[in-house]
């Protein structure tokens, strides 16, 4: 086992600098990789950086956004859209170490707060607006490319947002998103049982509704990708079965919070789709 977790460090580290050679001041610094199958609890535990800013990107007291600057000059500005049912039990703290980790490799980060379930405003589609207008807050602001990059229920709502033909957009990396809000909401579990909650009723009784809020792979006006671990017990392969297989990455033997730990090997899966996203928008 030793040699295994040796080898998956220097691996890692190979992909990592692999992937950012160019336009970053330093290399990323090699970290041991840890194996599959880390808990909600595991991500809590990560060290919480602070941010270096907070801005409003509207008028109510949860539409602000934070900035993790990156370290040299930035590849490219991600909106980190948190998960978490839609409900406000979970806020965008949880995300705090995957924001530092993708600056630290050059990327210029802003993770939003948004209206969920539970808030003022919150569900449907009180969060999807506000998922909007903090995307729509770069309008003018940046330079490079803007990637919206979404976990879970946030990458449902960046899905959705790509939706919109937003001219701001240049793609969205979804890890672990829930698609299919009819099918999701059928199923057991606790943030299975949120939909009815998030959308204000059962599927039965507005049918228009979950369809408007589900996601349609052909609708999607940028390039995405979306990530999912074979061993995710909250969202299944059925939310990524409609999408080209092109458009979807299975990483063997991960779990819902895996792709979101910076210290897995999932971490090195995003960071090359992320590459792969701004090569895309790259290309007339």
């Amino acid at each position: 086992m030793p040699r295994m977790r040796a080898f998956a460090s220097i691996s890692f580290s190979f992909v990592a600098l692999s992937v950012f050679a160019g336009p970053l001041t330093s290399p990323p610094e090699t970290m041991d990789v840890i194996d599959y199958g880390v808990s909600f609890a595991d991500v809590l535990a990560l060290s919480n950086v602070e941010p270096s800013q907070s801005v409003p990107y509207g008028t109510e007291a949860l539409q602000t956004i934070v900035h993790f600057a990156s370290k040299g000059e930035s590849k490219a500005e991600i909106v980190l859209i948190h998960g978490g049912c839609w409900s406000n039990a979970y806020s965008r703290d949880h995300l705090s170490p995957l924001a530092s980790a993708l600056a630290d490799v050059g990327y210029s980060v802003w993770l939003p707060e948004y209206r969920r379930v539970g808030d003022v405003g919150g569900g449907w589609p009180g969060s999807f607006v506000d998922v909007k207008a903090a995307l729509a807050y770069f309008a003018g602001k940046t330079n490079g490319p803007l990637i919206a990059v979404g976990h879970s229920a946030g990458g449902h709502l960046a899905l959705l947002a790509a939706q919109e033909n937003n001219p701001h957009l240049d793609g969205v990396l979804a890890l672990a998103p829930i698609t299919d809000l009819a099918i999701y909401g059928a199923q057991e579990g606790s943030c299975q049982a949120m939909v009815s909650e998030f959308l204000g009723g059962a599927l039965e009784d507005q049918p228009d509704i979950y369809q408007a809020a589900s996601v349609a792979p052909n609708k999607l006006s940028v390039p995405a990708t979306l990530l999912l671990g074979t061993e995710d017990l909250i969202v299944g392969t059925d939310q990524t079965a409609d999408f080209p297989p092109e458009q979807v990455r299975l990483i063997e033997g991960a779990g819902h919070f895996d792709l979101i730990h910076p210290r897995t090997a999932a971490f090195a899966i995003v960071l090359e789709k992320l590459n792969g996203l701004i090569r895309a928008g790259d290309t007339p």
